[in-house]
């Protein structure tokens, strides 16, 4: 076990996560097993652990005889996986927090059970209420005053429809007098007795 995985890891010669590591060897063994031999190759000296963040990377070690370009490319392959799988983690988290807002939310409102049944009794209440309004109705002798307010209205119409015509009437006769009359309007009205309040 810890052979095959030194094989793999030496072979491809990158850098793997436990997660990476178990996938890629088809999941023939287990997570636990896989940690297991890792650990066991870092106290031989084999590979070497990174941590970034949460995230643990592991690397086999290199032959002192790889040049610095090389050890440089590898390194930045290294950050550039870490980067990715951190990348990863935070949108993981983010997904997260989305669907346990979704969760807290459909867990405090009601059901669709909960929300027949208080329909049911609103009905029941309307019900009552209405029975209640109509026998108070009955007892006092009150009528619905929808049409006699409508009528009032109408009635109102009318006259203030009159009282318009009749007012512009009689200012069309006062103005015909008021061409010829040798005082003011005030005087005319006081003689004729006419009372200036607006209705």
């Amino acid at each position: 076990m810890t052979d095959t995985v030194y094989k793999y890891m030496k072979t491809q010669n990158r850098p793997y996560s436990i997660n990476d590591l178990v996938s890629n060897l088809h999941n023939e063994y287990g997570k636990t097993a896989v940690q297991k031999a890792i650990d066991k190759l870092i106290a031989e000296g084999k590979i070497f652990e990174k941590v970034y963040g949460k995230q643990k990377i592991y690397c086999p070690v290199q032959d002192t005889s790889h040049d610095m370009d090389e050890l440089m490319r590898m390194n930045r392959e290294l950050q550039s996986h870490a980067n990715e799988v951190e990348s990863k983690y935070q949108e993981l988290q983010e997904e997260i927090k989305v669907q346990e807002a979704l969760l807290l939310s459909i867990k405090s409102s009601i059901t669709i059970e909960e929300a027949k049944k208080q329909k049911v009794k609103l009905k029941e209440r309307i019900e009552v209420l209405t029975n209640k309004l109509d026998g108070l109705m009955e007892a006092s002798g009150t009528e619905d005053l929808t049409e006699t307010k409508r009528k009032a209205e109408e009635a109102l119409n009318e006259y203030s429809r009159e009282y318009s015509k009749r007012k512009r009437l009689c200012t069309d006769i006062l103005d015909c007098i008021l061409d010829n009359y040798p005082s003011s309007k005030t005087e005319l009205y006081e003689e004729i007795g006419i009372d200036l309040k607006i209705v």
